[in-house]
């Protein structure tokens, strides 16, 4: 057997390892028992954010594809078992000076402020059912994504005033005021006040008149129920009184869907984007848990994606797994790494990758647009779902960092390192690694390193730590999970950056610790600090190789 052979059968061997230590393809059934169904495995869902329109009222004349290639084709014939379009936003009027806005994301406005009540503006309506016959022609779902407040009107550079109709002629029902002193850069507030107040019953009843009025009339699998955009449903502090208002409108839909299922003789799928762990939830008025255990959910999918490299995510996926539902951790960033990075493909193969280890059931992924190159996005669609497809190829894995994106609300921990706000004049919030104290850093690894490592299929890892004010005479100590990197393998590549390569073991798969302390010749400065930590994979070349094909 030659060398690619053998590399060959050791990567089936991993993949094997990796898919049953990762819990790849969980056969859990779905909690909602009233429909015969059996689970269906979801490698990618891709959530399209629906701000794309038809090219124009009479797109009909030969335009279809290319209303089609903007978002949809790249997905078809890859890993993306699911897709989702947005067909709900509540931040801008579907009528502005006479003329319809027919961006799909504009059918619950159109649906109750355009033209015949209860109906689409007609090329909003083909383009909505040629996207559905076009993912079951190519066998993937199709979910109507409904986002359950929308706050992007809350902000002037975006929208000078309020044109949504019913928060122009009810605006008691917000959240908050539009004050003519403006909100606090810093307070969630100065985002969230336009999102509609859920503790009104009329709220809820014109979501729930849409989606049950609107859902009969479309041949979807499914609704999501997106409540990461934006999170957060009643005023500050009235959040915990209000989570038996919010379950019971989930009730509400569930038995709404069943209704409709029952009389096409097919299920219409319920599942709900929620924020990053239980608790973020609750703050923000939702009682994910009462949801799963009263069966109401089909699937769960879990995070805004700001913040990818969260163990937090596995709070919920273990949650979602002791009720039988299958569970989706997000990402939304692929516009922003490209941004960023000098190799996105590489950091978002990591965010999969730590998906699987967490044990997700597949990838959800927001935003999968601005990519440049199509054969980057090509290969990305057919990597990420599944973990014998990302086996052998180069990830970058980095801490959870936190965020300062005063739209995300709750859902908005501090982090660690110095970065660059989301929000101009929004000071970061961190939590510095003082170096001195030793505070450990969380780094989850995807990747099944130390099998990959047995196996020789390993090039390097390197970890890289980025300090502030230490001399160049100052040293670090580091350890991976209670184990010292030997001094020797960590060097000092620049004034503010040492690097080590690492092993595994220590390092494994899954949730790592890293404390790095003072090494030799140190003063132990108070004032000491780490300001950036990630890890390099790389693997053999003619591993990544026969990845790849």
């Amino acid at each position: 057997m030659n060398n690619l052979a053998q590399a060959a059968v050791m990567m089936m061997g991993i993949a094997i390892v990796l898919a049953t230590a990762m819990g790849a393809g969980v056969q859990v059934q779905p909690a909602n028992a009233e429909q015969d169904r059996s689970f269906k495995q979801r490698r990618i869902i891709v959530n399209d954010d629906g701000n794309i329109g038809p090219p124009s009222e009479e797109w009909r004349r030969g335009q279809e594809e290319d209303f089609l290639a903007v978002r949809f084709n790249p997905c078809v014939d890859t890993q993306v078992d699911s897709y989702f379009i947005c067909v709900a936003c509540t931040s801008a009027s579907p009528v502005e000076e006479g003329q319809v806005n027919l961006i799909p994301w504009q059918s619950m406005g159109q649906f109750f402020y355009w033209g015949e009540p209860g109906k689409l503006h007609p090329a909003t309506d083909e383009a909505t059912r040629l996207l559905i016959d076009r993912a079951h022609n190519a066998g993937m779902e199709i979910f109507a994504s409904m986002r359950m407040n929308d706050i992007h009107d809350a902000f002037p550079e975006l929208y000078p005033k309020l044109t949504y109709p019913l928060k122009v002629q009810r605006p008691d029902l917000l959240i908050g005021e539009a004050a003519e002193k403006p909100y606090p850069n810093d307070a969630i507030m100065r985002a969230l006040w336009s999102g509609f107040d859920y503790a009104h019953e009329e709220v809820r009843q014109h979501f729930l008149d849409f989606i049950l009025g609107y859902c009969p009339q479309y041949d979807y699998d499914g609704v999501e129920l997106d409540y990461f955009r934006h999170p957060l449903f009643f005023r500050l502090g009235e959040e915990e009184e209000n989570l038996e208002n919010m379950t019971e409108f989930v009730r509400q839909v569930r038995q709404g869907l069943n209704e409709i299922g029952r009389e096409r003789g097919k299920p219409y799928l319920l599942t709900v984007r929620v924020p990053d762990d239980p608790t973020m939830a609750l703050r923000t008025g939702l009682d994910v848990e009462q949801w799963l255990q009263e069966g109401l959910l089909d699937m769960l999918i879990i995070g805004g994606g700001y913040m990818p490299y969260a163990g937090r995510y596995k709070e919920f996926i273990d949650m979602a797994h002791r009720y039988g539902v299958p569970a989706y951790p997000a990402t939304n960033v692929f516009s922003d790494v490209r941004e960023t990075h000098s190799d996105p493909a590489k950091i978002v193969r990591s965010y999969a990758s730590n998906f699987w280890a967490l044990g997700g059931d597949g990838v959800y992924i927001f935003n999968y647009f601005g990519v440049e190159n199509e054969a980057e996005e090509a290969g990305c669609l057919n990597q990420l779902g599944e973990p014998d497809t990302l086996l052998g190829l180069d990830k970058q894995y980095l801490p959870d960092n936190g965020s300062s994106i005063i739209w995300c609300g709750y859902t908005n921990p501090p982090g660690q390192f110095p970065a660059t706000p989301y929000v101009p004049g929004v000071t970061w919030r961190i939590n510095p690694v003082w170096i001195i104290d030793g505070t450990p850093i969380e780094l989850v690894v995807g990747d099944d390193v130390q099998q990959a490592a047995q196996e020789g299929l390993l090039d390097e890892m390197r970890l890289q730590v980025k300090v502030s004010d230490m001399d160049e005479s100052e040293g670090i100590t580091i350890t991976v999970n209670g184990v010292p990197v030997p001094a020797a393998d960590i060097e000092r590549v620049a004034e503010d950056s040492f690097e080590a390569a690492v092993s595994a073991p220590p390092l494994r798969q899954g949730i790592n610790h890293i404390v790095i302390l003072p090494g030799p010749g140190s003063l132990g400065r108070l004032s000491s600090a780490v300001t950036w930590l990630e890890l390099s994979v790389r693997y053999e070349a003619v591993m990544s190789g026969l990845s790849v094909e």
